[in-house]
């Protein structure tokens, strides 16, 4: 009997754990992250050698996806579990996103600036490894 609850109260745990973590990727999801990122990797593809873009297109995507997901992460560590769920819900019935304040802020705002910076050096050593010479020299003059 004992095994049985103990198994219970695991399972609430994780599923607890899961569903914040589910509200922190729906919550990042509706403030639009990856789209403004996608619009971003649009004004870097006329830089990127067409033989090359493929491949650019498959390194690109996963840092965007891995951006994204240690967002999430964050966002999930640092906000309210009931807030974001009810910003979810407000995002579903109006489209409207709603500003959370994170439990520290400071904290916070340190650590997404960390990730930020980590992903644009990424993306520029992207840029660099790919882009065609002419769009390279370009970029110096």
């Amino acid at each position: 009997m004992k095994k049985f609850i103990y198994g219970a109260i695991m399972l609430l745990a994780v599923q607890t754990g899961f569903a914040q973590t589910q509200d922190a990727k729906t919550f990042v999801d509706n403030m639009g992250m990856k789209a403004n990122i996608d619009g971003v990797k649009q004004q870097i593809l006329p830089m990127i050698d067409t033989a090359k873009v493929d491949d650019f297109n498959k390194e690109f995507d996963a840092l965007v996806n891995g951006f994204v997901t240690d967002f999430s992460k964050l966002v999930d560590e640092n906000y309210d579990a009931a807030e974001l769920k009810a910003a979810n819900k407000k995002f579903a019935e109006t489209k409207e996103v709603t500003v959370l304040e994170p439990k520290d802020k400071t904290t916070f705002e340190q650590k997404a600036g960390t990730l930020s910076n980590e992903v644009n050096m990424t993306m520029q050593g992207l840029v660099m490894k790919y882009a065609s010479a002419e769009a390279l020299q370009q970029a110096e003059e």
